[in-house]
């Protein structure tokens, strides 16, 4: 029987609950020319009940590795702020007619916005037919999308 040198080993570096945070780790580490691979990575996506008792998603490193690997993974990525060129139009922000909140959302009328034609249509088809419309959280006014 052959024993392997120690820096030739494969060892397990960490253990993931879900193997999406897996393969981020993964990609991670291959960015920077770490060879790894992952394990019971199958086992868990299709029956995430057994995570816990086959120990998670394994990601495998080399001996000589870990320590690189380690301090790869120990800082989180901190997305770059993104800036907007000064010659792009800000997009355009709706606000409530009646108290000038920018705190507005369109979606399905909270109210009944019913006409007679809308209701007939509504019980003829049996699903509820609303109409879309602007709702300000503030003052809780609904209206349509304003002229400019």
């Amino acid at each position: 029987m052959t024993t392997q040198p120690a820096e030739d080993r494969i060892v397990v570096l960490e253990s993931f609950a879900d193997p999406i945070t897996a393969h981020l780790a993964k990609g991670r580490l291959e960015a920077e020319q770490i060879p790894c691979f992952l394990t019971n990575e199958n086992l868990v996506s299709l029956n995430p009940l057994y995570g816990p008792a086959t120990g998670g998603v394994r990601l495998h490193v080399r001996a000589q590795d870990v320590a690189a690997a380690v301090e790869i993974l120990r800082y989180e990525i901190v997305p770059m702020a993104v800036t907007r060129p000064d010659d792009e139009p800000l997009p355009d922000v709706v606000h409530c007619p009646q108290c000038d909140s920018a705190d507005v959302a369109f979606g399905p009328a909270t109210r009944n916005t019913y006409s007679f034609p809308m209701l007939l249509l509504s019980v003829l088809l049996g699903y509820p037919l609303r109409g879309k419309r602007y709702h300000c959280f503030h003052c809780r006014h609904e209206f349509k999308r304003p002229e400019r």
